[in-house]
């Protein structure tokens, strides 16, 4: 089993219903952190290889586009435009953990889908149909969403499927099929649509689109003969009737060029690139030729090619937060930003300015709108988004643009490309020309600008000295939104404290209290926990918790089903059952102990391995069973009122968690 578990289809369904009507968002993003474009608003909507979309923005192939969770999100903040995780034919792979360190310059050490191809498959359509309900049907949120208009070209929406690494795999029957199921998703659709509960049946008539994806992104290793690559753009292109986008590697900038930008430009010293980064990788005047005789090829069957600007860059390990077998990790953010930049402009000038480009390096709601300027389209983002605010972060992307468009008078992206650094003279009304000179003049720029140098970039956020517990921390909530795959979540609990003595049960089965007093404290009525099934311990949390220990480790992980909670055997946690009689039963492992805790009225039955105790208003009453083993058990009562605060806590929230919609969801 894979480290991620999507949810049923059904359950994300009634979430979104639920938490929309009763908090005034969706997967935790409150609605002021929607983007919601007046109408008086610039038309920023746009052409991706031919076909419209509300904007060129969206998340990059990485960790927010994965689950259909994390689409619902991106598209929420504004994106119209995503580039799904990369997959490949090796879809068993191994992530050490954490797998993230964005605490400046972001670094990670994930590169493909964690899930199998299918439940890969499962998630992108997924995703493609919550989208498409909001925008087609915001009647079945009983809570309408006020002027907030989709259903236009504001709400056009593109997906882009990710594929690596080498052609073998690509050309492989299991990879053929799961790209002919995007690009065709008729039976999965019909699969999800026919799960649908219903009380929902408007959603189970609306009329979804079929075709998924009609475009590629081709992500190779580092170090992918030239040859292969033109190979697999061919096959894409030719074979699977694909709009195509080749990911270009920083290293074709050329050691001496890059390591001057890195060093002595910007002052990255820490920051070292293996020399096994250069070793294979195409001169930038050999992909130049073959982007042209792609262009041809491309051409001629009716389909695009593009390339896309960049990769991350393969750094040497320098830090602790990694394993120390991860030799290599993957750099992006403000550094790659000056070198992706100068790269492109190298290819630019190579090539010309018709050649399609889009750009993903170190994109933030302070450079968007140039980005914009230098005619690139799509615009992806990755590493902004797993700063603090999180998705929260993309509608300012596109607020700023809007008002960038307004200080000079453009109604429309052409218009703002034009004017955006005053070529509208030399170029006329060539749009195109005029987004060459702009990227000549914004990667200059944007060189000299010491935003991106290292003195402003070696921050790290501020750790105090306290450590995290199951209950009780700072309450701050930077951890929830920085969760790519809204696996945080805050639900609340009474204040208490215990006083308490250890409990222990001898070989005849008499209970055994001991003579030491100790407290059970529950400080807040705020509380933070994990639904296990949506983390994969990417450690992201951790960086932005001011607290040391982690949420992902320290606060309860939940899991949504039995399967989930048995094959995770390494992870403490939590799963709840709920019988038809309203009775529900909270099962614990803690510290390679398993217990479970049933609530039947004033009875609440505690049970571990050896012992199963009958608990009345949090005192010892009666054993239930009793396995000595021919000895004295200690009972864990730490184990027992940690479990009994979650059992009558979480059940009966006011606000909307993911452990209420998957009994709502069992049940409903």
């Amino acid at each position: 089993m894979s480290d991620l578990i999507g949810a049923p289809f059904h359950v994300h369904i009634d979430r979104m219903e639920r938490e929309y009507a009763t908090q005034q968002s969706i997967f935790s993003l409150p609605k002021k952190q929607w983007y919601q474009p007046s109408t008086s608003s610039p038309n920023i909507s746009s052409t991706i290889h031919g076909l419209p979309v509300g904007n060129i923005l969206g998340p990059a192939a990485g960790p927010h586009t994965q689950m259909a969770q994390n689409l619902v999100l991106g598209w929420l903040g504004g994106a119209r435009y995503f580039e799904l995780k990369t997959v490949q034919i090796n879809d068993q792979i191994h992530v050490d953990r954490p797998c993230i360190d964005a605490a400046n310059v972001c670094y990670n050490v994930e590169w493909s889908q964690e899930l199998t191809r299918e439940e890969s498959l499962n998630q992108y359509v997924q995703g493609a149909m919550l989208i498409h309900m909001l925008r087609v049907a915001p009647e079945f949120f009983h809570h309408p969403f006020g002027d907030i208009d989709w259903s236009g070209s504001r709400g056009e929406t593109l997906f882009d499927m990710s594929i690596g690494y080498d052609l073998k795999g690509i050309q492989a029957e299991p990879m053929l099929k799961f790209m002919r199921s995007l690009m065709d998703a008729e039976h999965v659709i019909e699969e999800l649509r026919n799960s649908i509960p219903n009380r929902y049946g408007l959603l189970r008539d609306i009329e979804y689109p079929n075709r998924i994806v009609s475009s590629a992104t081709l992500s190779t290793f580092h170090g992918c003969p030239p040859g292969e690559i033109e190979r697999i753009a061919e096959h894409l292109i030719g074979e699977m009737d694909l709009d195509v986008t080749i990911k270009m590697n920083p290293p074709m900038l050329g050691k001496e060029h890059l390591e001057y930008l890195l060093h002595d430009h910007m002052g990255y010293h820490d920051i070292q690139v293996p020399d096994s980064a250069y070793t294979g990788v195409q001169a930038l005047s050999e992909c130049v030729e073959m982007c042209k005789r792609l262009a041809s090829f491309a051409w001629e069957r009716g389909r695009s090619i593009g390339a896309k600007f960049t990769n991350t860059l393969e750094v040497l390990n320098h830090r602790s937060v990694f394993p120390e077998e991860n030799v290599v990790m993957y750099l992006s953010g403000a550094p790659l930003h000056v070198i992706a930049l100068t790269l492109v402009g190298e290819f630019r000038r190579a090539i010309g300015a018709e050649f399609s480009i889009s750009f993903s390096a170190g994109v933030d709601r302070h450079n968007f709108a140039d980005i914009v300027a230098c005619g690139f389209a799509p615009i992806t983002v990755a590493t902004d988004l797993l700063k603090e605010g999180g998705y929260g972060r993309l509608y300012k992307y596109l607020e700023n643009l809007a008002s960038s468009m307004r200080d000079i008078g453009a109604n429309t992206i052409e218009d703002y490309i034009l004017d955006a650094k005053g070529q509208r003279d030399q170029a006329g009304s060539n749009e195109v020309k005029a987004g060459y000179a702009n990227t000549l003049i914004i990667a200059e720029e944007t060189r000299d600008n010491q935003r991106y140098y290292q003195q402003h970039n070696c921050k790290v956020p501020k750790k105090v000295a306290s450590e995290l517990r199951t209950f009780d921390c700072l309450n701050c909530g930077k951890c929830i939104p920085v969760c790519p795959n809204n696996a945080i979540f805050i639900y609340e609990t009474p204040k208490e404290k215990i006083n308490y003595v250890d409990l222990a049960v001898n070989a005849d089965g008499k209970m055994i209290k001991g003579d030491e007093q100790r407290q059970f404290v529950v400080e807040e009525n705020m509380q933070i926990a994990i639904y296990a099934d949506f983390c994969n311990q990417c450690g992201n949390c951790d960086t932005f918790c001011p607290e040391l220990g982690g949420p992902h480790l320290q606060k309860p992980n939940f899991f949504g089903t039995r399967e989930s909670f048995s094959v995770k055997r390494d992870i403490d946690g939590y799963y709840f059952e709920k019988e038809n009689t309203g009775t529900y039963t909270l099962h614990g492992r803690l510290s390679n102990q398993t217990y479970q805790l049933t609530i039947s009225g004033v009875d609440e039955i505690f049970t571990s391995e050896q012992i199963s105790i009958h608990f009345r208003d949090g005192e010892p009453h009666r054993i239930a069973d009793h396995n000595s083993g021919g000895g004295e058990q200690r009972v864990d009562l730490e184990a027992y009122h940690t479990m009994r605060v979650l059992l009558q806590s979480l059940p009966n929230q006011h606000g909307i968690t993911p452990i209420q919609v998957q009994f709502h969801g069992r049940n409903g």
